[in-house]
């Protein structure tokens, strides 16, 4: 399996993550982050997801984060990939779904905005929110554009 490490002067602190990207035809939905001080990434555009409990496998962390952050629960759910992120310090699970309902169907319930995004759109670091009217950065770190190229391989072996 591939590993991307990205060098870092945080300690060996390890935390079990999950990210979840929901996406419909070319688009991949993200997630703009609140705006509060001692949030990772607060102001940017990520995926969905967050950590996971302890007892929980990260299947089922991936299915309870994308439930309790959009109110989504998938058909299936194909996990694609596991990343060490050295320079953020996280051991990350990653996830896909198809998102069978409209975006206009969303209940955004964690996070500032939401929408689909090609990856052409995501590659500009810069990607706007119509909820609050202006641009917004990605989060600055190579594990975004290479888990949606991963997602995109994935989505292309799968049997229809």
């Amino acid at each position: 399996m591939n590993e991307l490490k990205i060098q870092s002067n945080i300690g060996n602190k390890k935390k079990e993550v999950v990210v979840v990207l929901p996406y419909t035809a070319d688009k991949v939905l993200m997630q703009l982050r609140d705006i509060k001080e001692g949030i990772q990434f607060s102001g940017c555009w990520g995926f969905f997801g967050g950590s996971i409990d302890n007892n929980e496998s990260p299947e089922e962390a991936a299915e309870r984060e994308l439930f309790e952050e959009i109110g989504y629960r998938p058909n299936i759910m194909y996990k694609i990939g596991f990343d060490i992120i050295s320079d953020l310090g996280l051991h990350s699970h990653a996830y896909c779904c198809h998102l069978a309902v409209s975006v206009k169907n969303i209940n955004l319930m964690e996070g500032l905005d939401l929408s689909l995004f090609s990856l052409e759109e995501i590659i500009t670091k810069k990607l706007y929110s119509g909820k609050m009217g202006r641009l917004f950065p990605v989060i600055e770190s190579p594990y975004i554009i290479n888990t949606i190229k991963r997602l995109w391989m994935h989505v292309r072996n799968t049997p229809k």
